[in-house]
């Protein structure tokens, strides 16, 4: 008959421990993951929010000015049309930069108030695919340059 007194149960607890210290590693791994992911959504958010100050403080005011100028300088007749039309253009395209520029920093914002979560409508995913190393965000085309072009 074999008395098992010196085994202790050893090699449970070392398979143990290298099960908890894999969790930590994985924890690690996440949060960089996280990390790298959430830096450029924050410098993104940063960049567009300047912009948009900058926008909102100087050239919309500016833009906004000089066609009020040339068009009261047309009503007087000392300004040509398409010197008007060229003042609105300008003014138009800054207006419509201040909106793509608000637009970038709010779709930057919202993903980091919701901590990096986005695809909500998506299907869950398969308990195969749950290994898998965290997959870029899937942004709508049309906002995927508005993004990463600031």
């Amino acid at each position: 008959m074999r008395l098992k007194l010196f085994d202790r149960n050893q090699g449970n607890i070392q398979a143990a421990q290298a099960d908890l210290e894999r969790s930590r590693a994985e924890v690690k791994r996440i949060e960089l993951v996280l990390r790298e992911r959430a830096a450029s959504f924050v410098e993104n958010y940063r960049t567009a929010k300047s912009m948009v100050d900058r926008y909102r403080t100087e050239i919309l005011p500016r833009a906004q000015r000089a066609y009020a100028l040339l068009y009261r300088r047309y009503g007087l007749l000392q300004a040509s049309y398409p010197q008007v039309l060229l003042s609105e253009r300008v003014l138009f395209k800054a207006e419509t930069e201040y909106i793509q520029n608000l637009e970038t920093s709010w779709i930057n914002a919202i993903a980091l108030q919701g901590f990096l979560l986005t695809d909500g409508l998506e299907a869950p995913a398969r308990p195969t695919d749950v290994d898998r190393p965290v997959r870029e965000v899937n942004v709508p085309s049309g906002m995927d340059t508005a993004i990463q072009g600031r």
